[in-house]
């Protein structure tokens, strides 16, 4: 399936259609790699991103390590590197947390714990935050099934959802306040 960002693209256009916000260029590069890492995250975030001159970076990662069995703290650090270095680079990172799965309940337990850390940090830090796992997940904390084919990944419409709660959390707000200091 496509990724979020072509939906947030497409969202994007018919809400600043609305606000009549023609002259705000919003554009968005999707640099995540299937199956990745957060360290890998890391080393393009250093490599990849500067050339790219962003205003924003969002920050969607850690899925990968949960599965490979890393401990939340040990992501939430790598996490909290790659937050630095989106400042250093002179961008504003916009941290995630990660949708949840179906079954599997102690991955669903560590995505939990991994998702308060970047809650909290967050918080502390004053980062932006949009929270996927709310919009994807069920009472008991999975998956809402009909947005992922095999319990993991992500279908179209867990994609949509993805761009539609990232565009009302986050990238609505930076629209308006963009458009009034034109």
């Amino acid at each position: 399936s496509l990724p979020y960002t072509n939906a947030l693209d497409n969202i994007v256009i018919v809400e600043q259609g609305k606000k009549g916000y023609e002259n705000v260029d919003c554009v968005f590069i999707n640099r995540g790699v299937d199956g990745d890492s957060t360290k890998g995250m890391l080393s393009r975030l250093t490599s990849e991103l500067p050339a790219l001159n962003p205003d924003y970076v969002i920050v969607w990662g850690g899925i990968n390590d949960v599965f490979m069995g890393r401990q939340p703290a040990e992501v939430m650090e790598i996490l909290r590197q790659i937050y630095q270095k989106t400042f250093e680079i002179g961008a504003i990172p916009i941290a995630c947390t990660l949708t949840s799965v179906r079954g599997a309940s102690p991955v669903v337990q560590r995505i939990q714990e991994l998702n308060e850390s970047i809650k909290a940090h967050s918080d502390l830090e004053g980062i932006m935050l949009a929270d996927l796992y709310t919009a994807t997940s069920d009472m008991e904390g999975r998956l809402l099934s009909w947005y992922s084919s095999d319990g993991a990944h992500l279908n179209m419409e867990g994609n949509r959802v993805i761009a539609a709660t990232v565009y009302a959390e986050v990238v609505d707000g930076i629209l308006d306040e963009y458009a009034q200091k034109r």
